[in-house]
């Protein structure tokens, strides 16, 4: 380990970095197992090379795991680092084998996690391009063997976590679309405002469901007009009768 924090001191100089930061082995953090304010950075393709324990056969890898989890309080940062290693598949019984680094590939790696560092604490904006392709300087033969993988086994290999066939993918969208639609209400929303208080259209009746008062009565009201005109009239004439004998 004295390489990998040799390496990190000095990435972290190179970035003028004033506060101090330390790196140190765990072998039990877990992926997606974070403490509050922590944040977490899988480097899923590292190379390394292997040798049993037991039978002394030796193997080289282009996918080796390393989980790095981090925090930054009071002016100075933590970096814990967990190495996920792979076991013999000539051996019936074998056992878990850390791997061994070449200095580029632990330079490139440190590189990387110092610029995640500078993202995550410092807020500074880093692409997915500025983080260093680690090269593979070892002769791998056949494909990652999962079975004998204890990142692969514990989740942090990407072989874990597989591409959503088409309609799980559809689900996946219509799900983030769901949320999106969701999210305006939630933050323009006034707190005694919330949707469980808004009334349904339902709840509205349009004026076809129930009729006008003053729709239905016009047609007595026309009527009471036509009588009361009859009315006038005949008292009118007997009015006019009255005055015609009166005056004669």
């Amino acid at each position: 380990m004295k390489t990998w924090h040799d390496i990190f001191a000095a990435k972290i100089a190179d970035f003028h970095l004033k506060e101090p930061w330390t790196l140190q082995e765990d072998d039990t953090l877990q992926v997606h197992a974070l403490k509050p304010g922590w944040k977490e950075f899988v480097q899923r393709r590292a190379p390394g090379r292997f040798q049993c324990s037991q039978c002394f056969h030796e193997w080289s890898s282009a996918k080796v795991h390393i989980l790095f989890h981090m925090c930054r309080c009071q002016g100075w940062g933590m970096v814990l680092m967990r190495i996920f290693r792979q076991a013999c598949r000539r051996c019936p019984n074998p056992r878990l084998q850390e791997p061994e680094f070449s200095l580029e590939p632990v330079e490139m790696l440190l590189h990387n996690l110092v610029l995640k560092i500078l993202e995550y604490f410092y807020h500074i904006p880093i692409q997915p391009s500025d983080l260093l392709e680690v090269m593979v300087d070892v002769a791998v033969a056949g494909p990652h063997d999962s079975t004998h993988c204890e990142g692969c086994q514990l989740g942090v290999c990407s072989k874990s976590w597989p591409a959503p066939a088409s309609d799980a993918r559809e689900s996946l969208m219509g799900a983030s679309k769901a949320k999106t639609h969701r999210t305006p209400k939630c933050q323009g929303m006034r707190p005694d405002a919330t949707p469980s208080h808004r009334p349904s259209p339902s709840h509205h009746p349009s004026p076809s469901h129930h009729p006008s008062p003053f729709k239905n009565s016009f047609p007595w009201k026309r009527c009471c007009c036509c009588i009361g005109s009859s009315l006038l009239c005949v008292l009118a004439v007997l009015f006019f009768i009255l005055l015609y004998f009166t005056f004669k």
